[in-house]
């Protein structure tokens, strides 16, 4: 029975290495039980021994799969724990190799020097046995040391699985080593009090074991049944993740998504079908960088590569908008969104996805240029309204230049006029007609119409140029202006004349305002600040005011409070400082009146 069930579990991990040959402690397992199961035949074969020749012949060759068993036991606790002093587990290998060989060389085997009888001893059941009897080898106690150095090599390395390890990692190990060692103890003891005679029993080695052998299956059949569960778990995870891939490939596919991963070290670009039709490249083309760079617009390629150094260095996201100039000519246009997978130390991959914006870019394109085309007209009308202003600002240089001609004229005639008196009037000329290039040179800047320019520009500048414009307009409403601009402020990024179309409506918006208001109450505040990372433009009026529930209203298409109006200055202002980056509001006075306030982000740099 004994022989069998060692055997049996034998076979059975035997199996499971062969299956699984990493699995080597199985194998060490299957050994022990293999040499355990040859132990107990050998025993089964003293009991029945005949003669003392044949006793001794037994007794000889038992050393041999006690050897093997020992190796087999130092390896799969080695190999189970992967602790404890080597060198503790060669020296055991070492001495049971030696007492194999003292076994061979010094008597009739390693426990006699010469069996001298076979006692008979009738044990449970009824059952005769053999028992030897005989002088005992001197080198009897090299088989103990053995034993010995076997049992402090398994303390040893389950000190340190328990040391170390997890609760699992203890719980094998005290299962293991205290099982090996007490069979260790009992197996030795007993076999020498059998071979002084003390006591009358057979040998009991196999026996002793087998509670050993059974636990060392058992934790290893539970490994075994963990591994399967685990292996149950990666393939129900691993079709889960089929699943969920074939989600995210319809997604994308609905979504018109093309999924890419750049492995960094290598320098490939991977991507998907979609991906590589967005930029016109081959199947199997392999993509690097380099070649990714170049299907992009040249003007674009260096603020992509800008934008992806910025996230390898920042181990952040990375996202950008850029053109691709496809094989057959057209122009499309590209989003691209990505992060990196950056372990500690150096970045390994960066992935994302892109999706064709073209279509969305030149819807944009269309709306700014019906924005524009708005804005001109706007800017038109303004002008229009501003005519009689206009005209007086044109009429006065004009005239002056016209009067300084005519005397120039009489003085000539009456041939009176000195060098002198010449060059003062053609001075004057000068002067008069530079006042009135300028205000045309204004009139064209404001009525031309072409692309949103964006530059660095002085705000005060620009509010003192339009002030220009107005200043006859002023004169002629009786209005008081006071003007409050902060000294050095910081420049701004911007389109010139659209930010002085915004504050030539605010202007005349302001001014209408205060038709109905006495001549001593038309005052008008424009002030200039800068305060939190923006220069804030304020035009403040004296007039009737906004109710509380329109000062939102105002800025919305066709919505205005005036009898001819067609509410849509305000709401191309907004859209002007919106595009800029920057906010429109308004909000009522204290006193009376009404403040419209605009911001726009400052330039990083020098003060304008």
């Amino acid at each position: 029975m004994l022989v069998s069930t060692s055997l049996t579990l034998a076979l059975i991990h035997l199996f499971v290495w062969y299956k699984q040959p990493q699995q080597r402690v199985h194998l060490s397992f299957s050994i022990v039980a293999i040499a355990a199961a040859a132990v107990t035949f050998m025993e089964l074969l003293a009991m029945h021994a005949s003669s003392t020749d044949q006793m001794s012949l037994i007794l000889r060759w038992a050393h041999l799969p006690i050897l093997v068993f020992f190796v087999a036991i130092a390896c799969f606790v080695y190999g189970f724990s992967v602790a404890g002093r080597l060198w503790l587990a060669l020296t055991a290998c070492a001495l049971q190799a030696l007492t194999l060989i003292l076994g061979f060389t010094t008597g009739s085997n390693q426990f006699f020097s010469e069996v001298t009888a076979l006692k008979h001893v009738t044990i449970f059941g009824g059952e005769t046995i053999s028992i030897p009897e005989g002088v005992l080898n001197p080198w009897y106690v090299v088989g103990p040391l053995g034993v010995l150095a076997l049992i402090i090599y398994v303390l040893d390395a389950s000190f340190s699985v328990w040391r170390h390890g997890t609760e699992t990692d203890r719980r094998l190990a005290l299962i293991i080593s205290s099982g090996i060692v007490l069979f260790l103890l009992i197996a030795p003891i007993h076999a020498a009090l059998v071979n002084m005679g003390i006591i009358n029993s057979p040998y009991i080695v196999g026996f002793s074991f087998l509670p050993t052998i059974v636990a060392m299956s058992l934790e290893l059949s539970n490994e075994v049944l963990h591994a399967a569960q685990l292996t149950h778990r990666l393939q129900a995870s691993e079709a889960e993740l089929r699943l969920s891939e074939q989600r995210m490939a319809l997604a994308a596919s609905a979504a018109e998504l093309g999924l890419w991963e750049w492995d960094i070290a290598r320098d490939e670009i991977w991507s998907t079908d979609k991906g590589r039709a967005l930029f016109g490249i081959d199947a199997q083309e392999c993509v690097s960088f380099e070649r990714f760079l170049n299907t992009l617009y040249p003007e674009d390629r260096e603020p992509v590569a800008q934008a992806v150094q910025k996230a390898l260095e920042g181990g952040g996201d990375y996202e950008s908008e850029y053109r691709i100039m496809l094989p057959d000519g057209k122009l499309r246009w590209i989003a691209a969104r990505g992060g990196i997978d950056m372990p500690p130390g150096t970045a390994l991959r960066m992935h994302g996805v892109t999706l064709d914006i073209t279509r969305r870019k030149q819807a944009e394109l269309e709306v700014e240029r019906h924005r524009s085309e708005l804005a001109h007209l706007s800017r038109v009308t303004l002008l229009g309204e501003l005519s009689g202003s206009l005209a007086h600002e044109l009429s006065q240089p004009l005239a002056a230049i016209l009067s300084n001609a005519q005397a120039a004229q009489r003085f000539l005639a009456q041939g009176a006029a000195g060098l002198a008196e010449v060059r003062d009037i053609l001075d004057d000329i000068v002067d008069e007609d530079k006042r009135a290039g300028e205000v045309i040179h204004r009139l064209r800047l404001l009525l031309k119409k072409g692309e949103s320019r964006h530059q660095r520009l002085d705000i005060n500048t620009a509010v003192r140029e339009v002030l220009k414009l107005v200043r006859g307009d002023l004169l002629n409403h009786k209005i008081t202006l006071k003007v409050d601009l902060a000294p050095q402020l910081p420049a701004v990024n911007g389109d010139t004349v659209q930010i002085q179309q915004v504050m030539l409506n605010l202007l005349i918006n302001g001014c209408e305002a205060m038709a109905d208001a006495k001549p001593t109450n038309r005052r008008l505040r424009i002030r200039s600040l800068h305060a939190g990372g923006v220069v804030r433009i304020s035009v403040a009026d004296q007039g009737r005011g906004i109710a509380a529930g329109d000062l939102e209203k105002i800025f919305e298409p066709f919505f205005t409070t005036k009898t001819q109006g067609m509410g849509m200055g305000l709401a191309i202002c907004r859209t002007i400082i919106t595009a800029h980056g920057g906010q429109l509001w308004a909000e009522g006075n204290n006193d009376r009146g009404t403040s419209f306030h605009f911001t726009l982000p400052v330039v990083s740099g020098t003060y304008s």
